[in-house]
């Protein structure tokens, strides 16, 4: 237990998880817990969490960087299927750039767990799979239990 506030007050402290003008507290506080439960699952030095750390964070940075461009690539896709007639010289690079912002985000896990098992033992990589997956069960189960409010979208 006590290692787990030393680790908590070191991941505090660093300037890398400090909140910036573009990361909000409750994305700090969501990494910060992540972290405190990938330590425990791992069971991982002080120096293979900080590693552990950066991975993670770049990760999150990257996911964040593609989300934002998939959106703004939806919206522009939308917008010029709203034209009509439809300019398929200017939807077609689009519909590519959207491909491929998609590809780049199915691929991250993948990519982040190559860069984990660089610094991870053989036993500490079967324990992350497993814990993502775990992870993952808690995700889903929480999104159920959420209250969800009706909308209902109605494609044009």
């Amino acid at each position: 237990m006590q290692r787990a506030f030393i680790l908590l007050a070191c991941l505090l402290d660093c300037p890398a998880l400090g909140a910036s003008a573009d990361t909000a507290p409750a994305r700090d506080r969501a990494r910060t817990y992540l972290m405190l439960r990938v330590v425990d699952a791992l069971d991982l030095s002080d120096d293979k969490a900080l590693q552990m750390r950066d991975i993670l964070h770049r990760a999150d940075d990257r996911r964040l960087e593609l989300t934002k461009k998939r959106d703004a690539l939806d919206a522009e896709m939308r917008a010029t299927l709203a034209r009509s007639p439809v300019d398929a010289s200017k939807l077609g690079p689009l519909v590519a750039d959207s491909h491929q912002v998609q590809r780049d985000l199915a691929a991250l896990p993948e990519k982040t767990f190559a860069e984990a098992q660089a610094i991870l033992s053989v036993e500490q990589q079967a324990k992350l799979l497993l814990f993502r997956r775990d992870l993952q069960g808690e995700v889903r189960q929480a999104i159920r239990r959420r209250p969800t409010t009706t909308t209902t979208h109605h494609p044009k």
